[in-house]
């Protein structure tokens, strides 16, 4: 098990063709890593991506509001574990100024929606990106299944 973390930006939000939705998160080296996700989650992180402003707070946005209210600040969201087909995340919150940081157990789905909305750092622990990657070479007859984010 590797502890090294990498980067990664959210590619956009899509749905495979049984029409179930995924985000896809991407490293700076190419690979791409998709997480399936609800549609509370899709929608929360398409509005973000798109820029829309909503006249009200959204769920992910009370969960920032509530921490910065209480004097603390979100920092990261970390994706560390991929175990029977399931991701699992922490967000990262530091309570106090110069405090150390927290790591709160969460669904990667709300992880991430928090992240987008909150413009956090993502970072995927290494031996889960490379073991949830989409693979380099599929087969030609899969190559329509694979993520394509436009």
């Amino acid at each position: 098990m590797s502890d090294a973390l990498c980067p990664v930006t959210v590619k956009g939000v899509t749905e495979d063709r049984f029409g179930y939705e995924y985000v896809v998160l991407e490293d700076e080296t190419g690979r791409q890593l998709p997480i399936w996700i609800g549609k509370c989650e899709v929608v929360a992180i398409q509005l973000q991506l798109q820029e829309v402003a909503m006249p009200r707070p959204m769920t992910h946005d009370l969960l920032c509001n509530s921490v910065e209210q209480l004097g603390g600040r979100l920092t990261r969201l970390i994706i560390d574990d991929l175990w029977d087909n399931r991701y699992y995340a922490k967000i990262c919150v530091v309570a106090t100024e110069g405090g150390e940081e927290m790591q709160i157990d969460c669904r990667p789905s709300d992880g991430l929606a928090t992240a987008v909305r909150a413009g956090l750092p993502i970072l995927v622990r290494e031996d889960v990106m490379e073991e949830g990657k989409v693979p380099d070479t599929l087969g030609d007859d899969l190559d329509e299944d694979r993520p394509q984010v436009e």
